[in-house]
C-alpha cells in the first residue's frame, strides 16, 4: 500500500500542506502524529513490537498503536484509522490525554512531530488480533512499572513515541 501524503503544519499546529512522511523527514516538515495507549481493566499497558520490515525502529517495542495523520484527517480520525489498520479495533471510544511537541533525529530524518495522545481503556477481552506482518510482529500485555523499566533501562529497545507517552502520561 503506497503511501499517502500525511498532513503538514506549521509552528502553531495549523495545517499548511502535505507531503510523505519521507519529504517531512528529509526537510524537516512539521507534522502530527497519534498514538493511542491501550490499559486493560487490571490497568496493564498493551505494548507492540514493530514488524522487522518497518523503515523506522523496526523490532522495536512501540505504543498500543500509532501513526501519522494523513492529509485532511483530524487527529481522532487518524486514531480510529490506526486503530483499525493495526488491530482490527472498531466502535470504540478514546480518550484524549494531552499533546506535546518533539524533536528527534533518527540517521537522516529530521522529525519534528505535534502528537496527540489517546488512551482506550477496555473492560472486555480483547479479541484475537489479526496483526498486518508488515505493520506489527507481537503484543504483549505488560505492567506499567515493566514498560517504565524498560524504557529506563533498554532505550534502544523501545521507539521514542513510547519513551514520551510513559515519560508524559505515566
Amino acid at each position: 500500500m503506497p503511501d499517502l501524503p500525511i498532513q503538514i503544519v506549521d509552528e502553531n499546529n495549523k495545517p499548511t500542506g502535505s507531503a510523505t512522511k519521507q519529504e517531512a523527514w528529509k526537510n524537516g516538515l512539521i507534522h502530527r502524529v497519534v498514538r493511542i495507549s491501550i490499559l486493560d481493566k487490571e490497568g496493564r499497558l498493551l505494548v507492540q513490537k514493530r514488524s522487522k520490515q518497518k523503515e523506522l525502529f523496526p523490532g522495536r517495542w512501540d505504543n498500543s498503536v500509532a501513526g501519522h495523520v494523513d492529509a485532511g484527517e483530524t487527529y481522532e480520525q487518524a486514531a480510529l484509522r490506526e486503530l483499525k489498520e493495526e488491530l482490527g479495533l472498531e466502535g470504540v471510544k478514546l480518550q484524549q490525554m494531552g499533546d506535546y511537541y518533539v524533536e528527534v533525529t533518527d540517521d537522516w530524518r529530521i522529525m519534528k512531530r505535534f502528537t496527540r495522545a489517546y488512551k482506550l481503556v477496555l473492560n472486555d477481552p480483547l479479541p484475537a488480533f489479526n496483526l498486518p506482518e508488515d505493520e506489527v510482529e507481537s503484543t504483549e500485555w505488560m505492567d506499567i512499572s515493566k514498560v517504565k523499566e524498560l524504557v529506563a533501562n533498554n532505550p534502544e529497545r523501545v521507539t521514542d513515541g513510547l519513551e514520551q507517552v510513559i515519560n508524559h502520561f505515566f
